[in-house]
């Protein structure tokens, strides 16, 4: 197994479980299935360079870099990709929810009732989302491609030996 396809094996979990809670019945609110990619994707890119590393133990720091950015891109993609499908065509309404409740709140505090809609519907919204968890998972896992590659190089290297 290489860690391209540990990242595709992740990500195709994470498409899993997160289809699967909605067809239970069990509602998870957009923002709050962050923390698993988080997790997913700190995942990723350790096995990305723990595989480099196997099957060569005298890769070099950029080499172990350019796995690691290579699988962030891949799992932050395909998420990306899917959660657009999945907020437009699988689960529509829940930004119309979640979107309600923040209309709600501005209404509340003054604002006409249109536009307090059209401002939180056009930033809450899948292509928005999907677009912010592109970004977003692509840092997050850009910092840990640094990271797992320093520690890769200079310490777990030396228990390949």
């Amino acid at each position: 197994m290489s860690g391209f396809n540990t990242t595709l094996l992740l990500a195709v979990l994470a498409m899993a479980l997160r289809t699967g809670l909605f067809y239970a019945g069990i509602r998870v609110a957009p923002f709050d299935f962050i923390p698993l990619h988080l997790l997913l994707i700190v995942l990723a890119v350790y096995f990305s360079g723990h595989f480099l590393l196997r099957q060569d133990a005298s890769r070099g720091f950029g080499e172990l870099l350019r796995t690691g950015f290579q699988s962030v891109f891949a799992y932050a993609f395909l998420i990306s990709v899917f959660s657009w499908f999945f907020y437009r065509h699988i689960d529509a309404a829940a930004f119309t929810t979640y979107n309600a409740k923040l209309v709600q709140g501005f209404v509340e505090q003054g604002f006409p009732v249109e536009d307090a809609r059209q401002k939180v519907g056009a930033l809450y919204n899948a292509t928005s989302y999907a677009a912010l968890t592109f970004f977003g998972s692509f840092l997050v896992g850009s910092i840990n491609a640094f990271a797992f590659a320093a520690l890769h190089h200079k310490v777990l290297r030396r228990f390949r030996k």
